[in-house]
């Protein structure tokens, strides 16, 4: 059974970022934004990047734990510094004021703030040079392409296919991960795979509730994970330079697959099952035992099941393909 009006609740009380850790994030970044606006030679702007921007952002598992959220900082161009030096001017800048001076740590391509408990803001300098955008790599010392903006369009654009519920799914998958913990794939990685199950406009028809693009996302994403045993080369749709597979090893992915086609099982079965107790029990067996609520024996009619699932591409397709 579907159990939407159960998916809705279980997002909101357990998945979701709760709204007082929301507040106070946006509360960071807002001081965080003022404060370079005033304070950082060459600053421009800054954005949300990441699962912050894309609204995927999940709660953490446990109570207490810290999680990330990511900005991008805008700074101009000086050809007369290197990669480095943007790093360093930032950690300094940080490192000059009361409020900033001891949560501030500088990392291989941005400045952390860590708010110890509760969260920590990765800022990572961004210029931009003849139309194309660089961030810095303090250890190599190299400038690497980026665009997080395309890739946030196009993510943006296949969430509006499936109404909205292609980053609820997103969400629910990572606090899968998160929770079962026997299966490993960076979060952008993951997003990705999950966005390139979307099509055309014409495909949202699969994707009208949570329930119904869960198993959607889930059976094409499984499709496509069967039919290549060995570890595929999953590229940014917006930067096709830049793969994300490169630090998954092939046991890593092979672990990835099998794990998946495990909860894909799964999440067919608790879609399938017509008894609404039978089918608590079976989405409780994907998500914990805190998902829905049982009648102690009442039944109700069998769900539709969605068409037959087609498996996704992961060829990056324009106009988020911008090859520089």
């Amino acid at each position: 059974m579907k159990h939407t009006d159960f998916f809705n609740d279980f997002l909101k009380g357990e998945v979701n970022l709760n709204p007082s850790r929301l507040e106070r994030l946006n509360g960071h970044v807002q001081a965080v934004t003022e404060f370079l606006s005033k304070n950082l030679v060459g600053y421009r702007k800054v954005e949300r990047q990441g699962s912050y921007a894309l609204r995927t952002i999940i709660k953490p598992v446990r109570e207490g734990q810290e999680y990330d959220a990511d900005l991008l900082l805008y700074v101009r161009y000086d050809g007369r510094k290197r990669p480095q030096d943007y790093i360093d001017a930032l950690f300094d800048c940080f490192r000059s004021d009361g409020t900033y001076r001891d949560k501030a740590r500088r990392k291989t391509r941005c400045v952390t703030i860590d708010y110890a408990g509760e969260v920590h803001l990765d800022v990572v300098p961004c210029v931009e040079v003849g139309g194309n955008q660089f961030i810095c790599n303090y250890q190599t010392n190299d400038f690497e392409p980026t665009d997080g903006t395309g890739y946030r369009e196009w993510f943006n654009d296949r969430t509006r296919v499936t109404h909205g519920n292609l980053k609820r799914v997103t969400r629910l998958l990572k606090f899968l991960r998160d929770h079962k913990g026997n299966f490993a794939a960076k979060s952008i990685l993951l997003t990705t795979l999950i966005g390139e199950t979307v099509g055309d406009e014409q495909d949202g028809e699969h994707f009208k509730t949570v329930p119904d693009a869960l198993k959607t996302v889930s059976n094409r994403l499984n499709d496509f994970l069967q039919a290549n045993p060995i570890k595929p080369a999953i590229r940014n749709p917006a930067l096709p330079a830049e793969e994300f597979t490169r630090h998954w090893t092939p046991e890593n992915y092979a672990n990835f697959r099998r794990q998946f086609g495990v909860y894909n099982g799964r999440i067919n079965d608790a879609f399938n099952e017509p008894r609404h107790d039978d089918s608590v029990e079976k989405w409780r067996k994907v998500f914990g035992d805190r998902f829905g609520h049982k009648t102690n024996g009442g039944a109700q009619n069998a769900a539709r099941s969605a068409p037959a699932a087609v498996p996704a591409v992961v060829t990056p397709r324009r106009p988020w393909a911008r090859l520089r």
